[in-house]
């Protein structure tokens, strides 16, 4: 008898560790939803850059659609707005006083500030780990359509100009990964980075040309 029940609670126990695997990674109540997602942006120059160019902070807000493929495993497209800038070191000639000569070549603080939409077609896996908790690792390709790139000079009011014309690609490509989790299904927080696989800013020099690296935080909510 003693041995009957011994089995019985190993039966149970197994069952139920059988049962919590398989929601772990095969929740039986996934289906399609929608997400919003606001970012915090940390871009970075990869290539063959100079030193004239660095980092810069900017932000993305936009939507997502999450779409059960089998067992946890989902495709998430989605269309972002983001903002994201680059630190620039600007070279102007200041023409000199008449008559001390021809002029000097200053070099003032700059930044180059870039906008456009962001369209990440991510792949990722879920894990379910309680009723409430769940993370998610995640990577897939990133198009960046680019709507306007301007440099800016900080010592010179009126020193913008547009750079789409002179090397600043319309469209650029990142590779993204990274990890996210949800509480409730509803709240969302992520960590994640795109590696650049194409060069953004190409004005025909080598030296200057640069691909386009970011770090992204973001939150979001579910629906």
């Amino acid at each position: 008898m003693k041995r009957i029940v011994l089995a019985l609670i190993a039966a149970t126990a197994l069952s139920g560790m059988a049962t919590a695997q398989n929601y772990l990674i095969e929740n039986p109540d996934n289906k399609p939803y929608i997400g919003l997602r606001l970012g915090l942006d940390i871009s970075s120059v990869a290539g063959t850059a100079d030193d004239s160019y660095g980092n810069g902070a900017g932000f993305t807000i936009g939507a997502v659609y999450n779409i059960p493929i089998w067992k946890n495993l989902f495709f998430e497209p989605g269309v972002h707005f983001f903002y994201d800038t680059f630190d620039n070191d600007i070279e102007v000639f200041d023409p000199a006083m008449p008559g001390t000569g021809d002029g000097i070549l200053s070099v003032y603080d700059g930044s180059i500030r870039n906008c456009g939409f962001r369209i990440p077609l991510n792949f990722g896996y879920r894990f379910d780990f309680t009723d409430d908790i769940s993370i998610s690792l995640f990577t897939g390709p990133v198009l960046n359509t680019n709507l306007t790139a301007k440099a800016y000079c900080d010592g010179l009011d009126d020193y913008t100009y547009s750079i789409m014309e002179n090397g600043f690609k319309r469209f650029d490509l990142q590779w993204d990964f990274g990890v996210s989790m949800s509480y409730g299904h509803n709240y969302y927080v992520s960590v994640g980075g795109a590696v650049g696989m194409t060069k953004v800013f190409n004005p025909g020099n080598d030296d200057v040309s640069f691909r386009r690296n970011t770090v992204n935080i973001a939150v979001g909510y579910n629906f």
